[in-house]
């Protein structure tokens, strides 16, 4: 399988619906700034988020890429009052996912939150809305040739040679939405917010913004931590850390998909991959994750060579719905911290 052509790199100008190269270079880090407390630009919806950050909704029209219209959830932005991280930890939520359903819930408040381990350890977060349905393994079956190019599919906006999306709104996909995200950020939402340090440039005319990939943390839930795993194999980020993904098999049971096999741009190890998944423990049993054992396979050190845990609770959500529990239980919050750098 071969990788995104030049039309699809990191670093291409995002009116080509782009925004990732393999190989960007970060440049030497910056030292952490001290932001307004709270310069919320008018127009911009905020949300309840956690304590010492300003939260806001922005939905893909606000900034720029409504796309096709069927994906239209609004984005989270987290920022932390004084971010203290250089890196932008991006979070793609699961297959019908919606990014604030992980803002709070009946297992996480707002300061408990997958959103709030980040931010509390001082980095910018976005949770990004984007075509994430539906499922990968719907699409594919068992078809070993159908999940990298689909994947490739989704996270560019390009279509690729046998990929089961054979139509695509470039508007719909992640490194574009994420791209356009930034910028208007930068230049409407949040100017004071330091956005435009996640950029190639950080002051760069829109329709040439590129992001830096050296600059990204890029992680997911089950179908979005499979785009992350796809975005570590083709380019250069800080991180990868994938939650109950890849689910990606040859048949149920069956093999891992062959993707998660090296070459990878970012070099597989602990340092760069990390994985969690939840085991539910009851009276007469274990409640397994529906991507178990898939996911630790695609994590074995001939693969991503990943550092990663399985969580066994018999509390929360856990003995119900593990796949859940991992993204929305806080018994977890120590476990999300421990993810990212």
């Amino acid at each position: 399988m071969s990788k995104p052509n030049v039309w699809m790199r990191w670093c291409a100008p995002i009116v080509l619906g782009l925004g990732l190269v393999t190989g960007c270079g970060a440049g030497p880090e910056p030292a952490p700034e001290e932001l307004p407390v709270a310069r919320v630009e008018q127009g911009v919806t905020t949300c309840t988020g956690p304590t010492g950050a300003i939260c806001r909704f922005v939905t893909p029209t606000e900034a720029g890429t409504p796309g096709s219209g069927n994906y239209l959830d609004p984005h989270v932005v987290i920022r932390p009052t004084v971010p203290t991280k250089a890196e932008l930890v991006v979070f793609l939520p699961g297959t019908g996912g919606k990014p604030e359903n992980s803002l709070s819930g009946n297992y996480a408040d707002a300061n408990h939150s997958i959103y709030a381990s980040a931010s509390s350890k001082g980095y910018r977060v976005i949770g990004l809305t984007y075509q994430n349905s539906p499922a990968i393994g719907m699409l594919c079956g068992s078809d070993d040739a159908c999940f990298l190019p689909t994947r490739r599919t989704l996270v560019t906006g390009d279509v690729q040679s046998g990929s089961a999306v054979t139509t695509m709104n470039r508007e719909d996909a992640i490194i574009p939405r994420l791209t356009r995200l930034l910028v208007y950020l930068r230049d409407t939402g949040d100017p004071t917010g330091g956005w435009g340090s996640f950029l190639m440039n950080p002051s760069c005319i829109p329709l040439l913004c590129r992001l830096n990939p050296a600059k990204v943390i890029i992680s997911g839930h089950s179908q979005g931590g499979g785009h992350a795993g796809v975005i570590g194999k083709d380019y250069a980020v800080r991180r990868v850390v994938m939650l109950a993904s890849p689910c990606d098999a040859l048949g149920n049971p069956g093999p891992a998909a062959s993707w998660t096999l090296p070459p990878f741009t970012t070099p597989t190890g602990a340092d760069t991959y990390r994985g969690l998944i939840a085991r539910g423990q009851t009276s007469t049993g274990y409640t397994l994750d529906l991507c178990d054992p898939d996911a630790p396979r695609h994590w074995a050190p001939e693969r991503m060579n990943a550092q990663w845990s399985r969580i066994t609770s018999s509390t929360g959500l856990c003995p119900t719905d593990p796949h859940a529990c991992v993204i929305r239980d806080a018994q977890f919050f120590t476990e999300w911290q421990n993810l990212w750098p």
